[in-house]
């Protein structure tokens, strides 16, 4: 565990700590499932606001974030996200119908990498273990 200074306030950054963001309940219960057994530490949110002021209060080491959400959009939460957490690394989670504007994030550099829905179990295993990895390392 770390702390990170943001202007003068410290919060705690825990390695395995990773933020899975979706409006869909049962999506987000899945995801908690599946991330949980691999040994990581799992929080939830259901809006882009929610997001928001969970990251203010401790930063997340991966963000698993839907990009179609009510309100404030997926795009638009990952704005704000690389202002509150600029080097935390996202996976989107897409339709195919937000397929360009998940490559163009990816080509920006805002998002590490997008998986369409529905996706691999095994996939979304592969991204998480290595990127975790990666931090860890």
């Amino acid at each position: 565990m770390h702390l990170k200074n943001l202007g003068g306030i410290y919060v705690l950054k825990d390695e395995h700590y990773i933020l899975v963001v979706d409006d869909n309940v049962s999506v987000r219960r899945l995801l908690f499932e599946i991330i949980s057994n691999e040994g990581y530490k799992v929080e939830t949110a259901g809006s882009g606001i929610e997001t928001i002021q969970m990251v203010n209060s401790n930063i997340p080491s991966l963000i698993l974030l839907d990009v179609k959400m009510p309100g404030m959009s997926g795009l638009e939460t990952l704005e704000k996200l690389r202002v509150y957490a600029p080097g935390v690394p996202v996976i989107m989670m897409t339709a195919y119908s937000e397929m360009d504007a998940c490559q163009e994030a990816k080509n920006r550099g805002l998002v590490r990498e997008y998986l369409k829905k529905p996706f691999e179990i095994d996939e979304l295993r592969f991204l998480i273990k290595n990127i975790m990895h990666e931090k860890i390392a």
